[in-house]
């Protein structure tokens, strides 16, 4: 018996480290792990008492001594390595060296995960191909939110999972398709892209939709058009509606009040001016806590100055005018010459959660300045959102700009940074947002596909007016193709130092300790 028991020292500790290794690898100690770890720690002390005597005897013999030493060592190393890979799974640290963090989630999808309220499952039914970099995404999923849960299934190899999760009438099911499910909803989505996965997470969590109205009837944008142009305002619509928001048009000339179920509302460059009585809705609309975006272009008069006044923002009806100074090689060298611009680019942006982490540029197209009118005014809280930049100036003189096609900086003009964007907050009372800007044709949609930070600024300011905070950030970046260039004097040089000198140090280095130990 005692022999037996002998051996059941070696057997517990194998039995113990079998349940640690368990329960680590599987990120969790259910009662599998503490059976074995438990019957690892009774075999253990069962050999300790039936061997006391004799283990007694042999703690005194000095090679023993030594033996417990060097066992000491190698337990305290695998405790050590255990605890950091314990630490490691639960408290991992990442980084992503790639300029443009390609395998980092957005701040936008972040921010959702981190303020998610209730569990979300994934269920993604994807190729075997796919498989891999579907799990290297959701992992990122998951290391920000517990409440996010996910599960992988290759209907090639498992059809009996998707008639059970579609049903037994489903017959053919496209790859890959993604299923996000709460309590209470569920959405299907064909792509596995972050900006797709984040939209449905979006529309599964959100209890409603935020109501959107753009203003029609005085020449504004429209957010239905016959095709893309100019005039049309599709593109940011498609992406509002994929953020779970509802547009819809508003006819104040018709209705003469903002409806009820309006959370924000665009006048998106008017080109008549609005009647007393649409302004007088709009103001009302204010007042009682609502949210307006407007954008306003300088060479129209829609009236709704006197409206903007009132919340401190003066539009101060100039052209903004950027200068691109560029050196061409002529007869007599080189010379200097100046170009002039009424589609002033921007990169500069005031500090405010609409332009918070926002580094794209911004392009405007034939906007107008704007300013505070007081100053000291503390009612409302007045930021500038974005600014042009040193080489620019607001133009007044618009007639000639126009007319004659000139253009001369004067002291009668705005001077450069301009500000062409503005937030104007009202926490007071009823809480009020509005954002007013100098250009509309920025977010259509010939300009809102070209310039890289239109639509993400634009998107940003709609969101903020809803006061959907978690929803302001700039979108994944593409993927930068980064090649290696070299000349043929460089690969050379490579070629013979790691084909050729580094093996031969390493032989070198061998040759040396071979004949030191000769």
């Amino acid at each position: 018996m005692k022999i037996l028991w002998r051996g059941s020292l070696y057997d517990g500790l194998a039995v113990l480290f079998l349940g640690w290794l368990y329960g680590v690898s599987i990120v969790n100690f259910d009662w599998i792990a503490w059976t074995l770890i438990g019957s690892g720690g009774i075999l253990i002390l069962a050999s300790i008492v039936l061997n006391w005597n004799r283990l007694s005897q042999m703690a005194r013999n000095k090679k023993t001594q030594v033996s417990l030493n060097a066992l000491f060592m190698i337990v305290l190393v695998l405790g050590i390595v255990g605890m950091l890979d314990y630490l490691s799974i639960r408290h991992s640290w990442r980084v992503d060296t790639t300029t443009q963090k390609e395998f980092s989630l957005s701040e936008q999808t972040i921010s959702i995960l981190r303020n998610l309220e209730e569990d979300v499952s994934l269920t993604a039914f994807v190729s075997d191909a796919e498989i891999r970099q579907m799990e290297d995404r959701l992992i990122e999923y998951v290391h920000y939110s517990a409440k996010f849960k996910h599960e992988i299934i290759d209907p090639i190899k498992e059809p009996d999972r998707v008639r059970e999760f579609f049903g037994p009438e489903k017959q053919y099911l496209d790859m890959p398709t993604l299923v996000l499910k709460t309590s209470l909803k569920q959405e299907e989505i064909k792509s596995v892209d972050e900006e797709d996965i984040t939209n449905a997470l979006i529309k599964v969590t959100r209890e409603e939709k935020r109501k959107v109205y753009f203003t029609q009837g005085h020449g504004e944008k429209t957010i239905n058009p016959d095709q893309p142009g100019m005039d049309g305002y599709q593109f940011v619509r498609e992406d509002l509606e994929k953020q779970h928001f509802d547009v819809g048009e508003l006819n104040l000339y018709e209705s003469e009040s903002v409806p009820a179920d309006a959370d924000v509302v665009v006048v998106a460059g008017p080109i008549r001016q609005l009647a007393k009585g649409e302004i007088d809705a709009l103001g009302k609309f204010l007042e009682e806590g609502g949210n307006i975006l407007a954008m306003i272009d300088p060479e129209t008069k829609s009236g709704i100055d006197s409206l903007l006044a009132i919340w401190n923002v003066r539009l101060n009806r100039d052209m903004v005018i950027e200068t691109h100074a560029s050196f061409v090689l002529t007869s007599q060298g080189l010379s200097r010459q100046s170009n002039v611009s009424v589609a002033p680019a921007s990169a500069e942006y005031g500090e405010h959660m609409i332009t918070k982490n926002f580094r794209f540029a911004t392009s405007f197209i034939k906007t107008q300045s704007l300013a505070v009118i007081d100053e000291d005014n503390e009612s409302v809280e007045t930021t500038p959102l974005v600014y042009t930049s040193r080489n620019s100036w607001g133009e007044t003189d618009l007639d000639m700009l126009f007319d004659e096609n000139k253009v001369v900086k004067d002291e009668e003009d705005y001077e450069g940074p301009t500000t062409v964007a503005m937030a104007v907050e009202k926490s007071s009372g009823n809480k009020t947002r509005l954002v007013v800007m100098g250009d509309s044709d920025f977010a259509s949609d010939v300009y809102v596909e070209q310039a890289p930070g239109n639509k993400d600024f634009f998107l940003n300011v709609v969101s903020w007016l809803a006061e959907e905070e978690d929803l302001i950030s700039v979108r994944p970046k593409e993927p930068e193709n980064r090649s290696l260039t070299m000349t043929m004097r460089q690969q050379k040089l490579t070629l013979f130092f790691l084909i050729i000198l580094l093996p031969l140090l390493v032989v070198r280095m061998g040759i040396h300790v071979y004949m030191k130990r000769s």
